[in-house]
């Protein structure tokens, strides 16, 4: 019989929101049978009371931690704490930990060193260094915030005006220039090497530079979506397909 890969998710309350619950519990379905459901808190503070019904709906262990002193992470102590006597006592193959605290970054460390996969699940505000401590880094929805109604403003006469909406911010480009460049280096290097850079190399290489480079944080279901995106920026390449048909990859472009 296969074996069973086991998960464990643990969370920290205090630095991820109640409505990437779901979100959370999905992603970590995904890498197999969630074995242990741990969340982390003060919870004697309002800031983390959205999460009690989570914990209910999903079945979570909540884990008390009161702040002896302020601006002391004793919730990150914690979570680590527990983790720790997971990794010993568990059959656990796989941890994800719903945190955008960089102080797990040795945690981290000391899990993949015990050949243990770690899953990191976060906002997009995160320290990079953190981000890429992980085997994957999974950006989390910001949640569907609806906007602020418009001030009403007095013009000439007291009169109530609707103040002018501010202007749409311009979208950001996909991926910035260092990805960029280490993207046309690894192709580059690939093409050299073989003549034909294949998608599923490109994929496993790029992750190895930056554990959020999966097609989730970019808005697609698949690599090959994510290629698609990012044509615009792989203007020298063309794109080739296996005799299988499904088997996809890159070569250096005859058109200047």
């Amino acid at each position: 019989m296969e074996k069973v890969t086991n998960v464990a998710v643990l969370i920290d309350a205090e630095n991820v929101a109640s409505h990437s619950a779901k979100q959370i519990f999905d992603e970590a379905s995904n890498y197999g049978n969630i074995m242990v459901k741990r969340i982390f808190a003060d919870w004697s503070k309002t800031s983390v009371r959205g999460w009690k019904e989570e914990v209910n709906r999903y079945s979570m262990t909540a884990v008390q931690q009161f702040e002896v002193q302020a601006r002391k992470n004793t919730t990150d102590i914690a979570l680590i704490i527990q983790a720790l006597l997971i990794l010993f006592e568990k059959d656990v193959d796989v941890f994800c930990i719903a945190a955008g605290d960089s102080d797990y970054t040795r945690l981290v460390r000391e899990l993949r060193e015990r050949d243990k996969i770690v899953i990191g699940l976060g906002g997009r505000n995160v320290n990079q260094s953190y981000v890429n401590a992980f085997n994957e880094f999974i950006y989390l929805d910001a949640g569907e915030e609806k906007p602020a109604a418009p001030k009403r403003e007095r013009g000439k006469g007291g009169k109530a005006q609707a103040a002018q909406p501010a202007p749409a911010p311009q979208e950001s480009e996909i991926i910035d220039n260092k990805r960029k460049s280490d993207l046309h280096n690894i192709i580059d290097r690939m093409i050299d090497n073989n003549g034909k850079a294949f998608y599923a190399q490109i994929s496993s290489e790029m992750k190895q530079k930056y554990s959020d480079f999966i097609p989730k944080n970019f808005g697609c279901n698949s690599f090959k979506k994510l290629m698609e995106k990012l044509t615009p920026y792989l203007k020298k390449y063309s794109i080739g397909t296996e005799a299988d048909g499904t088997t996809m990859y890159l070569y250096r472009s005859s058109k200047k």
